[in-house]
């Protein structure tokens, strides 16, 4: 069955990481430190929220959410107009106990914390930040969720495999699967060729994005999926009076979910994505890791004033 309208919207809030992993593209470019605005937040929410009954899901997983000081406020805004599934994802180095409180609070449903090592020195090379301190903020946040005896928000842990981290997979899975609902284990996509793409051959390959969500960028421009290829893909604009409706079902969307029905005549973006790495890369591709899921026990950083201006 064809949808009508998108269950994922993902929303950057601010188009800036404080980290610059070697294998994202924010290495070379942190981000521009554009804040998605009041009006084009609370446009894009109430259409989704019409649309849907509030029965799909609403994610910040581009840029470091916890960065924006007013996150908590956009995660009310969603819990109030019903909306099912809201997730944040985050590198955890700004979540605080008092934010970690204040996101449960909000309505939150969902925590992902992308952490890619289990010891420091593994840490440094993947991302450069204390570790002891992002891991206090995760244990910080399960201790108040268990102080309130809450079943949500769930916590999911993330490890983006490749070669400078792939020997600590068993020790990450041992440290966070009994206290946590799910460790994920990821695939590292090559993003080498996103600003200068190749023609490749490739293998039918599917891709679920263009047939279920739609991305805004805190420049309010909207894209079919959440890859950093999505670049080249802007099929709207929110200034130019572009919804969320007309660009999941606008024509340049349509033949992305007919190159993957037919399995033929691929966008050169999406081979770009799916092509493996060259040889040599230091990435790994396709390592097809499941995630692993495991019951948790129990019940169910640095000042950010100063960062960006208000």
């Amino acid at each position: 069955m064809k949808l009508d309208f998108p269950l994922d919207l993902s929303i950057e809030s601010v188009d800036y990481c404080n980290y610059t992993c070697p294998y994202c593209p924010r290495a070379e470019n942190q981000g521009s430190k554009d804040r998605i605005s009041k009006d084009a937040f609370m446009s894009v929410i109430d259409e989704f929220s019409e649309k849907t009954g509030g029965l799909g899901a609403v994610g910040f997983d581009r840029g470091e959410p916890l960065i924006d000081r007013h996150l908590e406020d956009k995660v009310r805004y969603i819990d109030d107009r019903g909306i099912a599934d809201i997730i944040v994802t985050t590198n955890g180095v700004f979540l605080t106990a008092d934010r970690s409180r204040r996101l449960i609070e909000a309505g939150l449903t969902k925590l992902h914390i992308s952490l890619d090592a289990a010891t420091q020195e593994t840490y440094t090379k993947t991302r450069g930040g204390n570790l002891a301190l992002v891991e206090k903020n995760v244990h910080d946040f399960l201790r108040i969720r268990e102080e309130r005896r809450a079943r949500i928000p769930i916590v999911r842990v993330s490890f983006v495999v490749c070669e400078l981290n792939e020997h600590e997979i068993p020790l990450f899975e041992a440290k966070w699967a009994h206290l946590v609902e799910y460790v994920e284990f990821q695939d590292c996509v090559d993003f080498s060729r996103v600003d200068a793409l190749e023609d490749y051959p490739v293998e039918p390959f599917w891709c679920h994005y263009p047939f279920q969500q739609v991305v805004v960028t805190a420049g309010g421009e909207l894209r079919p999926c959440c890859s950093f290829y999505n670049k080249h893909l802007i099929f709207g604009r929110l200034e130019n009076g572009d919804t969320i409706e007309r660009v999941f079902n606008c024509s340049q969307n349509e033949q992305l979910r007919q190159s993957f029905l037919q399995k033929k005549d691929y966008a050169l973006v999406c081979k770009n994505c799916r092509c493996a790495p060259p040889a040599g890369s230091g990435i790994r591709a396709n390592s097809l890791l499941k995630p692993a899921a495991r019951p948790a026990k129990g019940a169910a950083s640095p000042p950010i004033e100063g960062l960006f201006q208000s």
